[in-house]
């Protein structure tokens, strides 16, 4: 019984969803024109049938409302009762009451009070005679349980009731999909084997033209040796051998010929099963938006009424599916920046009237997919962003320079608000007003792989657009070549890939373009963004390596060395190794083992008004006098995340497999300034290292940092008496504690 009015209850969420919708269309209708005459008959219509669906799930008090909705629209029918801005107020507070309700009956949460609004639906209706009475029919009836004073909330369907449903720990879930994003970068993988069965298959094609040619004097030599007449082998030792050798060089041919085909054959049945069984476990990761903010529209008019005004929520997409660890990291900034919508932008309905508005302001939201991202959009009709209040505070703060805050394009002074501590409320309160909201928005969508923006909304008003991946699994990557590290670029954000000659650039202009469809796109080293060392590209001719970023409805072509490949691969997080979550999403495992960083475009993509490092620029002379950092580590995985993490801060980095290495490169270097070590390490441990620096009058005063996962007190105890200078444990590994290290001792 419980199964069956679960599955009513499904489905009539998704019916009085349509009807609320085409009722509150109507309603704006006549807001926007006065004089238009909505369709009263297919209004009473969507009452009753909403009431009927009520009755139909057990849910009284939505059967109640719909009655004397359906009441109040016969009145209005008539004439006795006008569609005013006080009858379309009640209207309103009716479906919103209704939409409670049924949210509550379906997911929980508080208790709903339909009193208030009830009655006055009830004088509406009351005054034009209202339709037949509700009728109970007895519970047996109407196959469902017997009605309560209030609407109780669907019990979820365990294993127990449906076989169709079963329960599972969400960690195992997390695993399995974690196997399954690993799984398809391993078969594409395979296909180096294909390439290497190849070439050998080449090498022995080649052996046996060289078989073919050494035959026939092999055979001769034999004839010779014997004496005899025959042509073949048989008949003396050398013969059988040679013999021998071809039967077994055939069938070695023969048999590299199987397993290539093989290997064919079980790559492409891999790559058909592994990316249907990738695919299939990515849906059971999607989930559609309402999971997350069905309740948005409750939550906005619960804020306008506490604070005395009238605000429509206006909800849509929400049956747009996306990962599930996507949306629920969304949650919290869409509803900060909801609250923010009702709390700044929307006006008091006696400001709104005055400025020739409708009192009941509107806010919505919207989930949709554009190409493979999520994109949300929260938009309200209100007074919009006040730029002198934005421009006055950012000089104040010194965000912007007197002289610039008249100048200043509006974008640029629009991202200002997201800056920590940016708000131009006169005052705190509990919704809004402190600054710190919505730059924890940016950071929580940009560790998302996404973007946030804010603009003035077309008319009146603010809209904010978030776009974010749409799932967080395995991505496609562009690989490219950053001077000596490979880096890789989430391919949703790559607007295209090309090759131009230098030459072609315009750099005449502030900051060096290239014209991309119709657009002036502009074009700076991505080794200058990220602070590497070393000069640009001279503008010789040559071709430079273009990777085109979109972000925030914004383009920008990066130059690199190389462009290297695309493929999917998974993202070990950030938060996983440690890095810094800001500019790195995290690192994927190359073929050789090695790590590559992840860029975080949104991090890459110039703010408003941010200059760009110069295309062209001299070899710095002082870039040498850079603190040289020695990295010891027999992992290589460990020694390039180390070596990009410092390179990237601004450091000089040389790279030693052991101990032993790295006293002969001291020997041959005079300029470094601090090493760091792992202690595990074959040769020449980290502690035998650590005795050779500090016992040679030439380095011991060279400061040495520990980095080993050996956790124990006596293995710190140990370190530090030999005279190491900090000593950091990788399981707790924090790219920040390291840097911090390196800078006080520097």
């Amino acid at each position: 019984m419980n199964d069956i009015r679960t599955r009513l209850l499904a489905a009539f969420d998704l019916e009085h969803k349509e009807h609320l919708a085409a009722i509150r269309e109507a309603l704006r209708a006549v807001e926007k024109d006065p004089a238009h005459h909505p369709d009263l008959v297919e209004i009473h219509r969507r009452a009753h049938s909403l009431k009927g669906a009520a009755r139909a799930v057990d849910l009284p008090e939505v059967e109640r409302l719909s009655h004397w909705l359906e009441a109040a629209f016969i009145a209005i029918q008539r004439g006795t009762v006008p569609l005013d801005a006080a009858a379309r107020d009640v209207v309103r507070r009716a479906l919103d009451a209704i939409e409670d309700v049924v949210a509550w009956a379906t997911r929980g949460g508080g208790e709903v009070d339909i009193a208030e609004v009830l009655a006055e639906l009830t004088r509406m209706g009351g005054e034009g005679g209202g339709p037949e009475p509700v009728q109970r029919r007895p519970a047996a009836e109407a196959g469902v349980a017997p009605p309560a004073a209030a609407p109780r909330p669907a019990r979820s369907v365990d294993a127990g009731e449906s076989a169709a449903l079963v329960r599972i720990r969400s960690a195992g879930l997390e695993r399995l999909f974690t196997a399954a994003a690993g799984l398809l970068p391993e078969i594409e993988n395979q296909s180096a084997l294909v390439a290497e069965l190849r070439e050998l298959r080449g090498e022995w094609r080649a052996l046996e033209r060289s078989w073919h040619a050494m035959r026939p004097r092999l055979l001769r030599g034999s004839q010779e040796g014997s004496g005899s007449g025959t042509t073949s082998f048989a008949g003396d030792e050398t013969a059988l051998r040679l013999s021998s050798f071809e039967r077994r060089f055939r069938a070695l041919g023969a048999s590299l010929d199987a397993a290539h085909r093989a290997h064919d054959r079980h790559l492409w049945s891999l790559r058909r099963w592994g990316s249907g069984f990738q695919d299939e476990v990515r849906q059971l990761r999607m989930l559609p938006a309402e999971s997350q903010f069905s309740n948005l529209g409750r939550m906005i008019r619960d804020i306008s009424r506490a604070q005395g005004k009238e605000v429509e929520a206006d909800i849509r997409g929400l049956e747009t599916q996306a990962d599930r660890v996507v949306l629920q990291r969304l949650k919290d900034p869409i509803l900060h920046i909801a609250r923010n919508a009702v709390s700044h932008g929307v006006e008091t309905p006696q400001e709104r009237v005055v400025a020739g508005k409708r009192a009941a302001a509107t806010v919505r939201f919207e989930a949709s997919v554009v190409g493979r991202r999520l994109v949300l959009r929260v938009e309200d009709d209100g007074r919009g962003p006040n730029r002198e209040a934005i421009a006055r505070h950012a000089v104040e703060r010194g965000l912007l320079g007197a002289d610039e805050a008249d100048s200043a394009p509006e974008e640029r002074l629009l991202d200002l608000i997201f800056e920590p501590g940016f708000s131009t409320a006169p005052t705190a309160n509990e919704y809004a007003g402190r600054g710190m909201g919505l730059a924890i928005v940016r950071r929580e969508v940009t560790r998302l792989q996404g973007s946030v923006t804010l603009a003035a909304r077309e008319g009146c008003g603010t809209v904010v657009t978030v776009e974010v991946p749409l799932s967080l699994l395995s991505q496609r990557l562009v690989f490219v070549a950053v001077q000596d590290d490979i880096l890789a670029i989430p391919s949703n954000d790559v607007a295209r890939v090309l090759r131009v000659p230098a030459d072609t650039l315009f750099t005449d202009l502030a900051a060096p373009t290239i014209r991309l469809d119709g657009e002036d796109v502009p074009v700076t080293p991505l080794s200058a963004l990220l602070g590497y060392d070393g000069a640009m590209p001279q503008g010789n001719g040559a071709p430079l390596a273009l990777v085109v970023l979109r972000a925030a409805g914004r383009r920008v072509a990066l130059v690199v060395d190389a462009l290297m490949a695309t493929r999917d691969s998974v993202v070990t997080p950030a938060e996983e190794v440690g890095i810094d979550a800001a500019r790195f999403l995290g690192t994927v495992l190359m073929d050789d083992g090695s790590p590559a960083l992840v860029l975080n475009p949104a991090a890459l993509s110039p703010r408003p008004g941010m200059a760009l490092p110069p295309l062209v620029r001299p070899v710095d002379e002082s870039a040498r006098r850079r603190p040289h950092i020695l990295v010891v580590d027999d992992s290589i995985t460990t020694r390039t995340l180390e070596k990009s993490i410092l390179e990237a801060h601004g450091y000089r980095v040389t790279l030693c497999v052991d101990g032993r290495e790295a006293v002969e490169t001291l020997g041959e270097l005079e300029d470094v300034n601090l090493i760091i070590s792992d202690v595990e390490m074959p040769r020449m441990d980290g502690f035998a290292l650590l005795q050779a620096v500090k016992g040679n009058p030439m380095t011991s005063d060279l400061p040495v940092i520990l980095v080993t996962s050996r956790a124990s007190d006596e293995d710190r105890e140990r370190g530090l008496d030999l005279g190491a200078d900090a000593y950091i444990v990788k399981t707790r590994f924090d790219q920040n504690e390291l840097l911090a290290g390196i800078r006080r001792l520097l």
